[in-house]
């Protein structure tokens, strides 16, 4: 009996350090410079903000958006365990925007796909269609 309590102990103290560890190697797994395939804004396109954007790279847990004139740059958190994955965006010292992402490799190269919401809620999407007052799904695509 001792052992087997002493195993479950064990094991709800390694899961935490688990899934921080499983969320470092997603983030670390989306490293990369990355194109603009498109932009929805409210379930439309929007080749105006997808003209805008330059490029995107992400790296070390920050995303950045290069831009014409200047690039802006946020750090983000995942967690792939959870249906669909979720991605907070840090906006200021105590402001997230909630999203999901959605990561899959394709024969052109990994195609990165992040839905939020553009303005400060409470709510995280629940789908990628972008639909909704202030939703935007960005489609992202890293080349091989």
């Amino acid at each position: 009996m001792r052992k087997l309590i002493a195993a479950a102990a064990f094991l709800a103290l390694a899961a935490p350090v688990l899934r921080a560890d499983e969320r470092a190697d997603a983030a670390k797994k989306l490293d990369g410079k990355y194109e603009v395939v498109s932009v929805l804004v409210n379930g439309k396109p929007d080749d105006k903000k997808k003209d805008e954007a330059k490029g995107v790279e992400i790296k070390d847990g920050t995303l950045s958006i290069k831009g014409e004139k200047r690039t802006e740059s946020v750090k983000f958190a995942l967690d792939p365990s959870k249906k669909p994955a979720h991605i907070d965006l840090s906006v200021g010292p105590d402001e997230k925007v909630l999203g999901l992402y959605e990561a899959k490799e394709t024969d052109k190269g990994l195609e990165l796909v992040i839905t939020f919401s553009k303005g400060l809620t409470k709510d995280r999407p629940k789908d990628f269609k972008g639909e909704g007052e202030d939703m935007m799904v960005l489609t992202l695509l890293r080349k091989k």
